[in-house]
């Protein structure tokens, strides 16, 4: 594109006339992130606008009219248009800020349903914004970024955030590698479920979970998807491989590409996460249709934009994935949905945590179960079934309404004041935060194996569990549907009224951390904070470690068609 000219009159006109209201300063810097030099004035920077929902306040009674099985009205999901019709942000608010970035001379803008992108210099975006942005070296990555911004206060009422800006974090895939993983075994050894002590194999999910005779009919509609990003996607050889190996019946996925995906079969890629998310995926589900949704994020691609420099553009994949399948017609949305990728809750803006949990609300509202895994530091959205190793207690999100009971008991019975006290006083925890995980599987030791660029490997982590578990409540909308019921849909208030019943509690064990190691490394995190004593016990009940338990499908299958277990 042309570098576009400041229109320094209209400019000096609007700064004149309008008080800037603060909308997002980013959190204290850890030592991890380091400052590298300011931003050329000439440099360019795609931006994000997301317009403020209408109606938002809704979101939360509506959701749990749908997804409370006490409720009347469970189960009877909106569709696309409904939801729309809900909370679509006004043609006003679109307005209001296209009008903002043409006086302010920004000609090169797009409209996407509820966001704005715009790609202007940076010494414009400073003078728009109040910002100041420069080039950060996030674990290694670059960003180009701003530690605050403020907008016109005007247009408090129709925008949510402007992204990329304060958001720091680090989108990672929760996939943890052995030291050997390089270790393979031949597929009689693999097929062998007594080597359930030493690998995860296809027979070893079905004798622990308790799904193994259960045949499913892809006719009555169940649909399955995982999420891909960070430039990865699943390759169907090595899916082909797994499959053969563990001799299961062949099978294809479907790829969706979002926002400048791509999808690269090349052996040689990044391609283990999207490899393991598949391949369990397939394991457990068997013949239901399954599809990947792979979104660009680094950097995204904007229709109908021109830009000249691409590695510019850093914006997280987050709101563009969600807000593309709530713009996708009903039958081309899935029932559920794994992912295994996440940033650290507090490198996340509290502005777009929220805005991504109200875009899974309004997923749960159209009957998607949304399964994310908790990974080795952090979770948060109340709107989530968080599949955890890592646990504890969200300081953005209150404690969710389904869960109020179950960590009240955790916490009177399970933590003893003195301990509850020395959290308080350091400031370490928000016991009043959205506990998690919800639900576990296994993760760690023995390692899954799968396969990846055509050779056997282990793997293992939240990344493992959560496809796993969402194969489970795969089966479980299979099992509905054909008994004439809708699907799960949002899981949480279900699994803690009723769904608790089906699942396995584990009472003994322990996770540590805060010990300044990076989990999923081994290795140091500089200027990481070390906190003694930092562990969460695994009780009976709900507990931060694997919160209500493993789930046991046959068990749960009775109570979500029967309503009870036999």
């Amino acid at each position: 594109m042309v570098l576009l000219k400041l229109h320094a009159c209209v400019a000096a006109t609007l700064v004149a006339l309008t008080e800037a209201l603060l909308v997002s300063r980013a959190a204290t810097l850890p030592a991890s992130i380091q400052l590298i030099r300011q931003a050329p004035a000439g440099d360019e920077i795609q931006l994000q606008i997301a317009l403020k929902h209408q109606n938002i306040h809704k979101l939360e009674s509506k959701l749990r009219s749908v997804s409370d099985p006490s409720s009347s009205h469970y189960g009877q999901y909106l569709s696309k248009d409904e939801v729309n019709a809900l909370f679509a942000p006004s043609n006003h608010s679109r307005t209001a800020v296209e009008s903002w970035l043409k006086d302010a001379g920004i000609t090169a803008v797009s409209s996407r349903g509820p966001l704005v992108d715009f790609v202007t210099t940076v010494a414009k975006a400073n003078e728009l914004l109040g910002a100041d942005f420069a080039w950060f070296d996030v674990e290694g990555h670059k960003k180009l970024r701003t530690t605050e911004y403020s907008i016109p206060d005007t247009l408090t009422a129709h925008i949510d955030l402007v992204a990329p800006t304060t958001f720091f974090g680090r989108t990672k895939s929760h996939r943890m590698i052995p030291d050997d993983e390089t270790s393979e075994l031949d597929s009689r050894q693999a097929r062998n479920t007594t080597t359930c002590l030493s690998v995860i194999t296809p027979d070893c999910l079905e004798e622990a979970y308790n799904y193994g005779s259960y045949k499913a009919d892809p006719a009555a509609g169940s649909r399955v998807a995982f999420a891909s990003f960070l430039n990865q996607s699943a390759r169907q050889e090595d899916l082909t491989q797994y499959l053969n190996t563990f001799k299961l019946p062949p099978r294809n996925f479907t790829t969706v590409l979002i926002n400048g995906g791509e999808d690269h079969q090349d052996p040689n890629g990044d391609i283990g996460e999207a490899n393991l998310d598949a391949q369990f995926l397939a394991a457990v589900t068997k013949n239901l249709p399954l599809k990947q949704f792979i979104t660009g994020g680094s950097p995204p691609f904007v229709p109908n934009l021109r830009i000249t420099n691409a590695s510019t553009n850093s914006n997280e994949p987050y709101l563009d994935f969600y807000e593309t399948l709530l713009a996708t017609d009903d039958e081309g949305v899935p029932q559920v949905l794994s992912s295994s990728y996440g940033d650290d809750e507090q490198t996340v803006p509290v502005e777009y945590a929220k805005r991504v949990c109200n875009l899974i609300g309004m997923m749960g509202l159209r009957g998607v179960t949304v399964l994310e895994s908790s990974g080795d530091a952090g979770a948060w959205a109340p709107e989530v079934a968080w599949v955890g190793s890592a646990g504890g207690f969200s300081n953005y999100f209150e404690r969710a309404w389904y869960q109020k009971a179950a960590v009240k008991t955790y916490l009177e019975e399970s933590i003893p004041v003195e301990v509850k006290s020395y959290y308080k006083r350091g400031g370490f925890v928000d016991f009043g935060g959205r506990g998690f995980p919800d639900i576990s599987a296994h993760s760690l030791e023995p390692w899954y194996q799968f396969v990846n660029a055509g050779r056997p490997r282990r793997t293992g982590g939240t990344s493992a569990a959560a496809p796993v578990v969402a194969g489970i409540i795969g089966l479980l909308n299979d099992a509905r549907l054909r008994a004439g019921q809708p699907t799960m849909g949002f899981l949480n208030p279900w699994l803690y009224a009723r769904g608790v019943d089906g699942l396995l509690d584990v009472t003994e064990g322990k996770a540590e951390g805060c010990g300044g190691i990076d989990l999923q490394s081994g290795n140091p995190v500089p200027g990481a904070g070390v906190i003694p004593w930092a562990s969460w016990n695994a009780t009976k009940g709900w507990d931060p470690v694997t919160g209500l338990g493993l789930p046991d499908f046959e068990a749960l299958r009775q109570i979500a068609v029967n309503g009870t277990k036999a």
